[in-house]
């Protein structure tokens, strides 16, 4: 179910800021109001970041274009970034190419020139089954654009897609999430992220509940809503390997796996993050000072931390329960040179009492106890957890 990468694996984000309209629950570094004319200069200064940027030593294993809209950006743009990435690694063979999609911007054409472009995997932002509830959304696209998509992108030979969907919406009933997640499945995808509805302060959505104007769900429906999923998704071949991720056995995202196993990652475009060894840092927010900057051959750098060694662990610990696998024990001995129960053995034997974890001789994993409550788990490593 998940993937044992070697230590110095790494991956490669690229932000791509631009969208048609901002959806009201969105907090990305996203952008409006620049148009196609502005893509290649954008594209032009990622390319020159990556060509600049010093890289991990291990091996590429995927390289994720997320938004933002990537699917804005016209085909040919990113061919020209692959082949900047080509002239430095040597080959994109094996890699998982993913591409964020808005089932509204994209035709057979369209997609069939991603794929020619090396994409091999695409991620299509559905969101919801009902019309209503993607009006409400601000989403530029309705439910027949997602049937589309899915069409198109398994015409044009893109065999690996993904489809995001949201629950606990203004006015988001348990049916409604049934008729989604079965109308998702229907469209046999290989990949499902299922993310419960965040409301980030500063956005329409979180105006809109304070003033009264949207009414969440209960938690208690948005529990029935989460626990639904398994029923529905397991009969159907589909394996919750991390809290929010379903995938058909072999299909895990590979991106996202790096993230949750404490693995490097390099962050190119406006408001990317990137992380490697002790180290995480950031590049510029503004897309237009990010442009600029990068022309000018200034620093594209806005800040960056240092983990201590402590904190290296702990966040080691809260990613890897996040997977379905948990923390393997051999992993974390290879990369700390200590030993988890060890180090955390008053907070493990805490958790476990609590029924919250399993702890046996290979692995720390979140019981199905613990799987309900995981952020409750988690608090215990942000915090601190060393004993």
């Amino acid at each position: 179910m998940s993937t044992e990468f070697c230590l110095d694996d790494w991956g490669l984000y690229v932000h791509i800021p631009f969208c048609q309209a901002r959806c009201t629950y969105c907090d990305f570094n996203t952008v409006t109001h620049m148009g196609p004319d502005q893509h290649p200069q954008y594209m032009q200064a990622v390319t020159q970041q990556w060509m600049q940027a010093t890289l991990p030593k291990g091996r590429l294993v995927s390289i994720f274009f997320g938004g933002g809209t990537p699917s804005l950006v016209d085909p040919p743009l990113i061919e020209k970034f692959l082949a900047s990435v080509i002239s430095r690694v040597g080959s994109l063979a094996g890699l998982e190419i993913t591409l964020e999609s808005n089932p509204g911007t994209v035709d057979l054409d369209r997609l069939a020139a991603f794929k020619e472009a090396g994409v091999n995997r695409l991620s299509i932002g559905a969101q919801a089954m009902q019309d209503h509830h993607l009006k409400a959304l601000n989403r530029i696209h309705g439910v027949d654009d997602i049937y589309r998509a899915v069409d198109w992108a398994k015409s044009a030979g893109i065999e690996n897609f993904n489809l995001d969907a949201i629950y606990g919406l203004p006015g988001h009933t348990l049916t409604q999430w049934q008729e989604t997640l079965r109308a998702l499945v229907s469209l046999q995808p290989d990949h499902l992220s299922l993310y419960r509805l965040q409301v980030e302060a500063g956005t329409p959505l979180a105006d809109g509940v304070k003033r009264g104007a949207l009414l969440l769900p209960e938690e208690d429906n948005v529990a029935d809503m989460a626990d639904w999923a398994a029923a529905i998704l397991t009969p159907q071949g589909y394996q919750q390997y991390e809290i929010s991720n379903w995938a058909q056995p072999g299909r895990e995202s590979l991106h996202n796996q790096l993230y949750w196993t404490f693995n490097s990652y390099l962050g190119l475009g406006a408001g990317a993050h990137s992380f490697h060894a002790n180290r995480r840092w950031w590049t510029l927010r503004g897309v237009r000072r990010y442009m600029l900057a990068q022309a000018a051959g200034d620093s594209v750098i806005e800040g960056e931390e240092t983990l201590s060694f402590d904190e290296q662990m702990r966040e080691y610990m809260w990613l890897g329960l996040r997977r379905r696998s948990g923390v393997a024990k051999h992993r974390f001995q290879e990369r700390f040179d200590r030993l988890s129960d060890e180090v955390f053995a008053k907070t493990l034997e805490h958790l476990q009492g609590l029924g919250l974890i399993v702890n046996d001789a290979r692995t720390v994993r979140l019981s199905e106890r613990g799987w309900d409550v995981a952020n409750y788990v988690f608090r215990y490593f942000v915090a601190d957890g060393i004993s």
